[in-house]
Order: structure tokens, then C-alpha cells, then sequence
């Protein structure tokens, strides 16, 4: 049983994902709505799901330090992944967008 304010600061960060994606010239939408799951992802970037996890505070070694972009990150039986700051990726992402000649702005 998830508390409101927790439901609260989830759509918060749903919020901010597609706004920033918005502003980078990507298209995204929010697919969950009032805190009932999206089977399939709390949001759409160029048709693509991403989950959105808000949390007080975050494992310390999650996070890049020095003069780190990212954190390459793995568990035993799962693929590797990597943590990026949003803005980076979804800048990549349009640059993938562009170069694959799906720029669909005009």
C-alpha cells in the first residue's frame, strides 16, 4: 500500500521525464495515470517504455563520482545497465533520431 505523497513525488518524476524529453524534441507521454501501473511502463519515450523510481535517497555507489558519466552496474543473471544523468540520454537518444533520419518535426 503505497501513501499518497509517495504516489505524489512517482508522478513528479513521470512528470519531469516527459518534459524533459519533450524538450529535447523527443516524443513522450505519461502512461500511468493516478498511480494505476502501466503494464507495460509508467512512461513512453518514442515508443519505447521506461519505469520511473523516486526514492528518498539513492545507494551511494549508484552514482557517478570523479569524473564519471555513468555507472556501469550488473547483478548475477542479469545484463549489464548503466546509469546515466536523463538529460544526456535523452539528448543521445535524438541525436540517434536525427541520424536515423526520424526527425519528423516540420
Amino acid at each position: 500500500q503505497m501513501g499518497r505523497r509517495n504516489r505524489q513525488r512517482g508522478a513528479e518524476l513521470q512528470r519531469l521525464a516527459v518534459n524533459l524529453a519533450k524538450d529535447v524534441g523527443l516524443e513522450a507521454h505519461n502512461r500511468d495515470r493516478g498511480g494505476a501501473c502501466h503494464p507495460l511502463g509508467d512512461i513512453l519515450v518514442e515508443d519505447k517504455y521506461y519505469g520511473c523510481k523516486m526514492r528518498k535517497s539513492l545507494p551511494s555507489y549508484l552514482l557517478p563520482e570523479k569524473e564519471e558519466v555513468g555507472v556501469v552496474i550488473r547483478a548475477d543473471r542479469i545484463k549489464p545497465m548503466i546509469v546515466v544523468d536523463l538529460e544526456e540520454y535523452l539528448t543521445m537518444l535524438k541525436i540517434l533520431k536525427e541520424a536515423s533520419g526520424g526527425n519528423n518535426e516540420d
